[in-house]
Order: C-alpha cells, then sequence, then structure tokens
C-alpha cells in the first residue's frame, strides 16, 4: 500500500478512482513486476489502511441503460479511455483540500469532461439523434465551463485573501 501512498501523493487529482489506480499497477510497465490482486481485492484492501479515506462512487453506467451488457462494456472502456472512470474514489487523508486545489480539479474536471464531451463527437455517432444531444450536452458544457471560471476565480481569490491575514 505503501506504492499506491506515493503515487496519490505525487498524482495532480485528490479523489482519485480506485479502479484508475488499479489498471495503472496492472498495466504500467513501470509496474510490471507487481503482483495485483482483483480489483474487489484491491479495494478491501485499501479500505483496511488508515492513510486511505473514500469518497462516494460515480457511476457512469447509469447513461448506458439502453444497451447490451457488452455495448455496456465497450462503453466502459470508451469512457476509461478519456479519463472517466466509474466507482469509488480514494484519497490521502494528509492531502487537505484547499480553496487553491478545489480550484485546481474543478478546471480540471470541467476541462476533462468538455474534451471528452468533443472526442465522442468526433468518433462520428450512428444515430443523428444522439449527435443531436450530444451537441446540446456539449452547448451546456461550455455554459458550465464559464460558470467554473467565475467559482475558480472565486475560490482563488479567497484563498488569497486566507493567506494575507
Amino acid at each position: 500500500m505503501d506504492l499506491v501512498d506515493g503515487i496519490l501523493a505525487n498524482d495532480e487529482e485528490v479523489m482519485v478512482p480506485v479502479k484508475k489506480i488499479w489498471q495503472m499497477l496492472q498495466f504500467d510497465d513501470e509496474y510490471e513486476d507487481i503482483s495485483v490482486p482483483t480489483l474487489a481485492e484491491f479495494n478491501r484492501l485499501l479500505k483496511t489502511d488508515d492513510r486511505f479515506e473514500f469518497m462516494p462512487p460515480i457511476n457512469y453506467g447509469n447513461i448506458y441503460a439502453d444497451l447490451s451488457k457488452k455495448e455496456k462494456e465497450a462503453k466502459e472502456i470508451e469512457m476509461e479511455a478519456i479519463g472517466f472512470f466509474s466507482g469509488e474514489r480514494v484519497k490521502l487523508r494528509r492531502k487537505k483540500i484547499t480553496g487553491e486545489l478545489l480550484a485546481s480539479m474543478v478546471e480540471r474536471s470541467v476541462d476533462r469532461m468538455s474534451n471528452g464531451l468533443k472526442k465522442i463527437i468526433n468518433t462520428g455517432l450512428n444515430n443523428k439523434e444522439q449527435e443531436k444531444r450530444l451537441l446540446e450536452v456539449i452547448k451546456k458544457t461550455e455554459q458550465l465551463q464559464k460558470q467554473a471560471e467565475k467559482i475558480v476565480k472565486r475560490l482563488r481569490e479567497e484563498e488569497k485573501n486566507r493567506e494575507s491575514l
């Protein structure tokens, strides 16, 4: 678990998907000599270590409710390839969430969402209705980005004001 501690300490994200870390340990050449348990066992081991705390799971799979199991699995792989992992998030207890850190998290999250949606639209959709809906979501995401920019600016100003006291 020391290895996971190091990964989390150096990751730009504070709350990292457990599955992302598990896949990293399983598939990255850097960790090829490490024996990695199943995802469920890995998750259980993390939960027994007091250095880590867990955030509620995120489930992107709900958006694919009308697809077959095989199609859902394919979509999950696509989502993970662009950085969207379902499941629990883990963070180091010692890594405190500051205003600046929160602002950076919001920026990265909104940017990743926007870029991911644009990648999806660029892959070409088979269904015109899906494409139309996705374009609407992209438009709303752009509005969200503008709102997020205001929030980030305010968070950074508040952090700066606290530091100057």
